[in-house]
Order: C-alpha cells, then structure tokens, then sequence
C-alpha cells in the first residue's frame, strides 16, 4: 500500500467556478531534514459534493450550521 501524504491544514480558500468550485487546501509538513514545508492542493468539487462534505464536518465535530442573523440581529445583537 502506498504511504499517505500527510500534513496539517493551515489555510484553505475557495474559487467559485459557477456550478464547481476549487478547494484550494495548504497544508504543512516536515522533509527528511526535519524543516517545515509548506504545500498546496487544489480539488474541483461540484456543489453537492460541497454541501455533502460541510455536512459531513458539522456532523463529525458535533457542531450545527451556523444559524442566519436578520440585519437587526447583526445591528443590535442577539
């Protein structure tokens, strides 16, 4: 089995393409000689990929989706 290119997610940002998007994920990670690299991935997803992986996180952090403010609320708080 090959090896898995593991590091640790220390940015991300996201181009919307319309129906599709890029993930653009940067990660960090250690070479042999133990100085720390950094790398960047891009993954196309389409929006329903999008929504299935949100999904997925809320749901394996226990967290729920963050809930919409009206302007009065964002204004005044609450």
């Amino acid at each position: 089995m090959e090896s898995i290119d593991t590091g640790a997610l220390v940015g991300w940002k996201l181009d919307d393409l319309g129906k599709r998007m890029v993930l653009h994920m940067q990660t960090m990670h250690r070479t042999e000689s133990e100085e720390k690299e950094v790398r960047e991935r891009a993954v196309l997803l389409d929006r329903n990929q999008a929504v299935l992986l949100a999904k997925y996180l809320f749901e394996m952090t226990g967290q729920s989706k963050p809930k919409r403010r009206s302007v009065l609320q964002a204004l005044f708080g609450n």
